[in-house]
């Protein structure tokens, strides 16, 4: 089930999605086309062509650091944090599971052994990108 988290305001913070039903539909696109990050994901037969293409160079403006986590293998607890740094919301998520956080803050607790990816915009600044709470 995809889970949209939203913060007081109503502003969307963060969204999971489960991977039992991740890829019910061949292209699931999760995120609004305004959104600063996208997600999608995509469940197509043997032989599918995805047409070449390139991403055109854009200016855009980019206010704030979306981060997306796959978990490939193992068990993380994720909490969610408005912008004035209030728990939303706490999830665990399992293998194959994706959390798409796109404002405010989170923490991550390993619950079992986890194997994972992570995604974020960069350029990363590391005296700027981040604060601790």
């Amino acid at each position: 089930t995809m889970q949209k988290i939203k913060d007081r305001k109503d502003e969307l913070i963060a969204i999971i999605l489960r991977y039992e039903d991740n890829f019910k539909e061949k292209k699931y696109f999760v995120t609004e086309n305004e959104q600063e990050m996208q997600l999608a994901s995509f469940n197509l037969s043997k032989g599918t062509i995805i047409e070449n293409h390139i991403h055109l160079n854009q200016e855009r403006n980019i206010t704030s650091t979306s981060e997306v986590i796959v978990l490939i293998e193992g068990k993380l607890k994720v909490d969610i944090y408005d912008e004035e740094l209030t728990l939303i919301n706490s999830e665990v998520i399992s293998d194959g599971d994706v959390v798409a956080l796109f404002k405010g803050g989170h923490g991550i607790t390993v619950l079992e052994e986890s194997k994972f990816i992570e995604s974020k915009q960069g350029p990363y600044l590391m005296d700027l990108d981040k604060k601790r709470f």
